[in-house]
């Protein structure tokens, strides 16, 4: 670690123990001349420590200022402990002096319990406390009337594994990471909706509207059409079009080796100790600003914050699929030997370019499921010294930096304008705040853009825009030409839907012509859309002519069939004789499922489970850390350390087997035979400890104190409580090695 950094620790030392408001600070100098980025890009720090702690997300308001949150009671050390000290804010920096760097940070919400999300939108914070969503109105930068929306928001679950995200989409719905639920204010009334269930941390969308995300393993997965299309058919479980693996490729170029969790495993580095292949990617964010090279527009970065890195990919659209390739095959777009780097999200931004939040912090792995591999890699590397830090930088391409916008002193036209900037933040915030201000008067012009092919961003910007403000009419929907952008055309026959009977000879004239077109993602979205109308034969006789087309696709026959529900039969019994098997054989799949009430899963959840580390983790507390201490590393004269116990790299069915009937004797532990006062006792007839806590228990054991993380079925556990020692008591680290190992 560098004298810089020691000075560093000092200084943020003497400001936590000064009260709690941090405006007008010096600004440290951060050294960032190790930070290495691809094609002229530059990189500028925003803010930093002791202005903010731990960030893990941040947004721009209608003025283009940073609201940042903060969560600095996540893993405040390597046991985790103090976890339940709610130290979390969410705090709105300014840069008082006009130098480009925040200097005044003003809390507007404090002593928040891990907070993971938060949107600035209906004028207002939506922001996520587990368990909790709330909405609070904004006055004068303090707020206002909190409304409860959602308390099954984040329940249950991990910190690493609850909703987060909150992202206003292009169709006025707000969506998650690890959620299957989306929402929409409409008349002060909030909306809660079930959708496709989607990625761990991170969520973006790109200029139409379609959702990308990801999970630790890989770095982008995606959608190929907009939100709840696929899902329309409770009983489809579709595996076409949501969820697709956009990027395949997860290799990692690092500049160094790191700390990983499970770098002991076969495949994970290679000789110099590097890491391979991703195992925290998070948040994915695709750029739609205005300051790059033309071929950056549209691109993917992903957080890779495991090697301090930002990857690049780009993107590709053909046959209605998105495909993504790394852009280079031996680097990183942005990259830093800094272990103390930790992006966690990316934000386009005002001025077009975009921002990272850092959470620089040596630990980012929940002590759930960090291994004692990792704890050793982090001890020694002096991981966990990297505390109390947060900054926010932006990157960019151009010297001249784009003024900030105030929209809040722009009126309602002036907002109209701005959907056709090139600038997507700016599109999408002049969309929100329109509807959010009932522009009325305005309704004129956004159907003259809509109808206007000078820029079909706008135009898609307009159309949902009226969406908004419930002022969609016949004449905006159907008085479009056939060389328009596809990707109008599809907007529009997807809010053909709002009104399937109201004038349906005229839109069906309207889908045939489309149907003319030989265009498959404008087939894509006639198959999607036109069930919503009655009229079976005309509308049967159009889904039959698009199956026809694509005989074996398995996208456009799950699209048909989503649209279907509760026609599947009639539309069987139609296509009995014409229909493809491919669609055949989708239709019988859902039929299958109506009889047997097997809808698709999102429909049935209600809250994200807890999963069975964190369950552990807890039981693990609660009954066996007493001795074997928190951290699993023992206590003298009392119990062992798991550490390194023999009996711990066991299969599952050893550490069950122990935690069920106890252990006595001599053990294994670094290879030397230890001896121990006191015999362990069973938890057998412990009548709280079912064969799922059990399970749970060992899971963690396992994960968290092994090198062969391994789990064990409740079945199992129920057998193992009838295999009892042959003492009749407790087991011997002999007899359970002879047992297992022969």
């Amino acid at each position: 670690m560098t004298n810089s950094k020691y000075l560093l620790f000092i200084l943020i030392f003497f400001i936590s123990c000064q009260p709690d408001s941090k405006t007008n600070i010096s600004e440290p100098e951060i050294d960032l001349s190790d930070f290495i980025l691809q094609d002229n890009f530059q990189i500028e720090l925003i803010a930093s420590e002791p202005l903010i702690e731990a960030p893990v997300a941040m947004t721009f308001d209608n003025q283009g200022r940073v609201w940042v949150m903060e969560m600095p009671d996540y893993m405040p050390n390597i046991h985790g402990s103090d976890e339940d000290v709610a130290r979390g804010r969410i705090v709105i920096l300014e840069d008082k002096n006009g130098n480009g760097r925040m200097d005044n940070a003003k809390v507007f919400l404090g002593k928040l319990h891990q907070p993971r999300a938060m949107a600035l939108v209906y004028g207002g914070l939506l922001y996520a406390e587990a368990p909790n969503l709330y909405f609070v109105e904004i006055e004068n930068d303090q707020p206002k009337n909190r409304v409860l929306v959602d308390s099954l928001y984040a329940v249950g679950g991990n910190v690493e594994h609850q909703p987060n995200g909150l992202m206003m989409n292009l169709d006025n719905w707000i969506y998650n990471a690890k959620s299957n639920f989306r929402y929409r204010r409409v008349d002060a009334v909030w909306k809660k909706e079930p959708t496709h269930f989607r990625g761990q941390w991170g969520i973006t969308h790109d200029d139409y509207g379609r959702l990308f995300y990801n999970d630790n393993s890989n770095p982008l997965y995606g959608d190929y059409v907009m939100p709840n299309q696929m899902t329309r058919n409770k009983f489809l479980h579709p595996k076409e079009g949501v969820g697709k693996n956009i990027c395949v490729d997860r290799s990692l170029h690092p500049l160094q080796s790191t700390a990983v969790n499970r770098g002991y495993m076969d495949g994970m580095l290679d000789e110099e100790g590097k890491l391979i292949s991703f195992t925290s990617a998070c948040s994915p964010m695709i750029y739609r600003g205005n300051d790059f090279d033309e071929k950056y527009d549209g691109n993917a970065f992903v957080c890779a914050p495991e090697i301090n890195a930002i990857k690049r990919i780009t993107l590709s659209e053909n046959d209605s699929k998105i495909e993504g390739q790394p852009a280079w095959d031996n680097k990183e777009f942005l990259i830093t030997t800094d272990e103390g780097f930790r992006p966690v999200n990316l934000n386009n931004a005002p001025d077009g370019s975009f921002y990272i939040t850092d959470m620089h912090r040596g630990i980012i792995q929940h002590k759930v499921y960090m291994t004692a591999y990792l704890k050793k890699q982090i001890e020694e590397r002096q991981l966990d010294t990297i505390i109390n830090s947060g900054r926010i930088f932006r990157v960019f391409q151009k010297e001249n930096k784009s003024e900030n916008i105030d929209l809040e002193k722009l009126d309602n036209d002036e907002l109209c304008d701005l959907l056709k900037n090139k600038n997507g933040w700016l599109r999408d915030r002049a969309q929100q705040l329109l509807i959010h201000r009932s522009a009325t008067d305005v309704i004129g012009k956004l159907k003259s853009i809509a109808i206007d092919s000078e820029s079909h961003f706008a135009q898609i910007h307009a159309y949902w825009t009226l969406e908004g403000l419930d002022a969609l009419d016949e004449v905006v929907l159907l008085d479009a030409q056939n060389d328009w952008n596809s990707k109008v055309v599809t907007t529009t026959i997807r809010l053909l839907e709002n009104f399937p009977n109201k004038f349906p000879d005229k839109i069906l004239k309207k889908y045939n012509q489309y149907f003319d077109l030989k265009i498959k993602e404008i087939d894509l979205q006639l198959a999607l859309s036109i069930s919503k109308m009655e009229n079976k034969r005309n509308v049967n006789t159009l889904l039959l002519k698009l199956n026809q087309r694509y005989p074996d696709d398995g996208l456009i026959a799950e699209a048909i069939v989503s649209g279907l529900h509760g026609k599947e039969v009639s539309f069987s019994n139609f296509i009995k004789k014409e229909g493809s098997e491919t669609l055949k054989n989708k239709l019988n799949q859902v039929l299958e499922n109506v009889k047997n009430d097997n809808p698709n899963r999102i429909f049935k959840r209600k809250k994200i489970g807890m999963d069975d580390k964190t369950v552990g983790r807890d039981l693990f507390n609660i009954h066996c850390a007493a001795c074997h201490g928190i951290g699993g590393e023992g206590i003298q004269n009392l119990a062992p350390s798991l550490l390194a116990a023999d009996l711990v790299e066991m299969n599952s069915e050893v550490v069950t087997s122990i935690i069920l009937h106890g252990l006595q004797g001599e053990i294994t532990v670094e290879g030397k035979l230890v001896k121990f006062n006191a015999a362990m006792p069973g938890l057998k007839d412990n009548d709280e400890l079912t064969d799922e806590k059990i399970a749970a228990i060992t899971a963690y054991v396992k994960n968290a104190f092994s090198l062969s993380p391994q789990g064990i079925k409740n079945e199992r556990v129920k057998e193992l409580r009838n295999e009892k020692p042959e003492s009749g008591e407790l087991f011997s680290e002999k007899e359970l090695v002879k047992k297992y190992k022969e």
